[in-house]
């Protein structure tokens, strides 16, 4: 083998050692079906991956809220010295004593234990037991023990009883889950309403780059016929430059309409993939959408049921529930304070440990209080502003409500009649796309027969690509007046087979 040959062989190796390289990096690519994009979107689309996070949160938040009802736990100890100098001091200045016998000195240690907490009717409560060690020096007894067994409760009779107001949060939580879900049945809907519109938007691209396609290799073919034409001079080089001119703005629109199938796809890649770094090198075919020609809505029908099925009428049923919740809290805090407070124990006091637990049975160590708290802010400006508040936020969004109930009727409407105008448009369009043809098949003979001129055959040329470009866009609008109307009445789930978990 020569120089040249291993030459040609290396270079060989190399070129083919690339080209296994790249074909190993490069993402496999993704061939679509309808169904499979929604498929796909509804499994890898980061928008419904970051949504089913807030009704997860939201059930942490009312995890949360019931923690106000929690029992806890408290565990003390406490330690105290005290020492009294007993020395006294004379009128010119003199100090009486001087021995340790002049000092007096007291200790203590005290150990508590408590189960304290709040109950749903607002009573806020706390019990257990304590131990106190006394020690005194001036005393005939050097210890003490103090043991204590009882508890203590505050109820309050007007503001903050009840389970309206102590359960308040808790039932806000739970609302705001609702809403949460509801947001994830909407993220859905939005999604696949979206997986649609893209993907019949790309098939309208990939269709109209073939028109175009098309539309030039027409072009092209009428410059070689005129140019053939001129050469035996049976036509002027006006028509050649006619068709040359032409042929160019049809190159122009070729490249266009490349443009808008690659936007499309990334469009569309970005609905069904959850790829990051090799998202653009990732290439995507579809299958033409399954054109449903004979549909036929039932608006009447669909109107009774929109009010449950539509998601954001559901949060904003939510949301007056939430602020309703809000007026009857505040409405609670415009009452004066009235607790009821009681405390109930028994003491037990001796030299031991023992002896001090014994006497907690003895019936003349019982320690009990009864009595009443009142308090009322003058003239309670706060908690009757905030009720305020509360009660004209409720009739906004009752009147916002109205105004969302009133927009769905119409977006309904809007959206059937959208379905008819599509329908009616492919029958148009098709229509008019084979009179195109025609047209330009006779002008085509009429030029090849010399009556007719070249602007006349181009300008049928463009006149059918306009008209097979008009069919394939009346076609993927009837689609995606249907995904439309499905979204304005909240069926898109069950239109498409989608059951959330």
């Amino acid at each position: 083998m020569g120089p040249k040959a291993r030459i040609a062989a290396a270079l060989a190796i190399i070129v083919a050692s690339v080209t296994v390289a790249f074909s190993a990096t490069k993402p496999a690519a993704i061939a679509l079906s309808y169904r499979s994009a929604i498929e796909r979107s509804l499994a890898k689309n980061f928008q419904i991956q970051v949504e089913k996070y807030n009704p997860k949160i939201a059930v942490a938040k009312t995890l949360s809220a019931s923690g106000q009802f929690d029992p806890v736990l408290g565990l003390s100890l406490t330690y105290d010295e005290n020492r009294h100098d007993l020395r006294s001091v004379t009128s010119d200045g003199a100090v009486n004593g001087g021995d340790s016998g002049d000092f007096a000195s007291s200790s203590g240690v005290e150990g508590d234990a408590t189960i304290s907490g709040l109950t749903p009717w607002g009573m806020n409560y706390s019990a257990g037991p304590s131990l106190t060690r006394n020690t005194n020096s001036q005393s005939g007894v050097d210890e003490t023990y103090n043991t204590f067994l009882g508890g203590s409760i505050t109820q309050p009779l007007l503001r903050g009883f009840g389970t309206d107001v102590n359960l308040a949060q808790i039932r806000i939580a739970r609302a705001d889950h609702a809403i949460s879900v509801w947001g994830l049945r909407q993220r859905v809907m939005d999604v696949v309403t979206d997986t649609i519109n893209v993907y019949n938007d790309l098939y309208f691209a990939i269709e109209n780059l073939e028109v175009e396609r098309r539309s030039l290799n027409l072009a092209k073919q009428t410059l070689h016929d005129n140019q053939r034409r001129a050469e035996i001079g049976v036509m002027s080089p006006l028509d050649v430059v006619q068709a040359q001119a032409d042929e160019a703005d049809r190159e122009g629109r070729v490249l266009t309409a490349e443009r808008a199938v690659a936007d499309a796809k990334n469009f569309l890649k970005q609905l069904v993939t959850d790829q990051v770094e090799s998202i653009l090198a990732t290439d995507i075919s579809i299958a033409a959408p399954p054109f449903d020609l004979s549909l036929e809505v039932s608006e009447n029908a669909d109107l009774k049921n929109v009010f449950d099925l539509r998601p954001d009428y559901r949060q904003a049923l939510l949301d007056i529930q939430k602020r309703n919740i809000n007026v009857v809290f505040n409405h609670n805090q415009t009452f004066p304070q009235l607790d009821l407070v009681a405390s109930l124990g028994v003491n037990g006091v001796d030299t031991s440990i023992g002896g001090s637990v014994a006497k907690l049975r003895g019936p003349s160590d019982i320690a009990a209080t009864v009595g009443g708290v009142f308090s009322l802010p003058i003239p309670n400006r706060t908690a009757r502003g905030n009720l305020e508040v509360s009660n004209l936020e409720v009739a906004r969004q009752l009147v916002a409500l109205k105004q969302l109930e009133q927009g769905i009727y119409v977006e309904v409407d809007n959206a059937a009649g959208q379905i008819a105008t599509t329908r009616k448009l492919i029958d148009v369009s098709r229509a008019a796309r084979i009179f195109a043809e025609r047209t330009l098949e006779a002008a085509q003979a009429r030029l090849a027969s010399g009556t007719a001129t070249t602007f006349e055959v181009l300008q049928f040329q463009r006149d059918l690509a306009t008209a097979e470009t008009n069919e394939v866009r009346a076609l993927t609008a009837h689609q995606k007046a249907i995904a439309a109307y499905a979204l304005a009445t909240g069926t898109t789930l069950v239109r498409n087979r989608i059951k959330l978990d």
